[in-house]
């Protein structure tokens, strides 16, 4: 591939082989008891492997956004819900690094970068999802403290996280530098503050996805990440990078079950052939949603290229590789059960978790409709 060197070849196979030796042990853990992957985290940061995530400033090995990219994707090949539990630690972190807070970024980044914190961002809520103007959770100041009131929904890693960002509709009247928002830093054991209801999602198993409380949760001015006047333009601008995170992730599952599936085509006999040799529609089928992903692929790291060479204008592809990701994930996932006949849908043979994991994706972080809506507002 244009984007491969020798470095990165080896980062892929270590990427891979970390997969194979931790995560995939752990997917049955995950299917079965919604294990959250606590462990996995702390031994892909032990590794250095969050590290690529993060500036070379506070310790990290970059952004190196391809070789980002390339363990999400290796990640994604065995499991999609844990390669996006990475996208969301670098999620819970952006604002924090954008802002430039020194005092968070060595209490809450760079612990999470080692993997030995766990992060959350939460923006959701019932009346309008992630409508800034529909919000009602609200921060207000009092003394030297933000007391925030109202709740949260779809939060991922809810329950699991030692720290959330919150972002709150700031309560007239306020004074400057406060805006419209505020995002706050909350710790998990803050008074006032409670996880609620976790939710019984079709996929992502392991990944807690809840509700949150605050009920005159007081925290310091000190966990103020960031005060600012902003429209959902702004905010979806400010996604692009768990968005391309998360395409990658999606083109490792798409790649994940295609192979299992054309393994599986290729072994399975139909009298003395194969059934991938034996019938021509199988093949040109295969063909078919080997084409769509390799069309991601270069969507995901044209993208990934651009970042690494300090183009930052790539708002619009980088929400694509995201909402297309998702799609393609999806299609492939449902095109490989059918092509694997009723062995296809037996949770065993372990195909249909692909194809529910990949239904996650057109929904978490942003759902694509929304997304989509977004890309259609930049053009205006």
């Amino acid at each position: 591939m244009w984007y491969m060197n020798e470095e990165r070849e080896q980062l892929a196979k270590m990427a891979h082989d970390f997969a194979e030796s931790e995560i995939r042990p752990f997917v049955r853990e995950m299917e079965e008891h919604d294990a959250f992957p606590t462990e996995i985290i702390r031994k892909a940061g032990e590794l250095g492997l969050i590290a690529l995530m993060f500036p070379e400033q506070i310790g990290g090995m970059g952004p190196k956004w391809v070789e980002s990219g390339l363990m999400l994707e290796e990640f994604g090949k065995v499991s999609n819900c844990v390669a996006n539990a990475f996208a969301s630690i670098h999620a819970g972190c952006a604002l924090i690094l954008q802002t430039g807070n020194a005092d968070l970024i060595q209490k809450v980044v760079i612990p999470a970068m080692m993997g030995t914190v766990v992060t959350a961002s939460a923006q959701s809520e019932p009346t309008g999802g992630t409508r800034l103007d529909d919000f009602t959770c609200t921060a207000s100041v009092e003394n030297s403290e933000i007391v925030i009131n109202g709740g949260k929904i779809f939060c991922t890693n809810a329950g699991h996280a030692d720290y959330y960002t919150i972002n709150c509709k700031t309560k007239e009247p306020y004074a400057a530098p406060f805006g419209n928002h505020t995002l706050v830093l909350v710790e998990k054991d803050t008074p006032g503050f409670k996880v609620g209801h976790i939710e019984n999602k079709i996929g992502w198993h392991g990944s807690s996805t809840g509700q949150l409380y605050f009920n005159n949760c007081r925290v310091p001015m000190s966990n103020i990440i960031a005060t600012f006047d902003m429209d959902e333009k702004m905010v979806a601008a400010g996604a692009f990078s768990v968005s391309i995170l998360m395409g990658a992730a999606a083109l490792g599952t798409a790649e994940g079950v295609f192979e299992k599936a054309l393994a599986y085509a290729k072994e399975r006999k139909h009298g003395d052939e194969s059934i991938y040799d034996k019938y021509q529609a199988m093949r040109h089928r295969f063909a078919e949603l080997k084409m769509e992903i390799e069309l991601l692929r270069g969507l995901v790291y044209g993208v990934l290229a651009d970042l690494d060479n300090g183009n930052y204008n790539v708002n619009i592809p980088a929400v694509a590789a995201k909402v297309k990701g998702a799609e393609i994930c999806e299609h492939v996932a449902s095109e490989c059960i059918a092509l694997c006949g009723g062995n296809g849908t037996i949770v065993e043979n372990d195909f249909e978790r692909y194809l529910r994991d990949a239904k996650m994706n057109c929904t978490a972080g942003m759902s694509v409709h929304h997304l989509t809506d977004m890309i259609a507002d930049w053009l205006r």
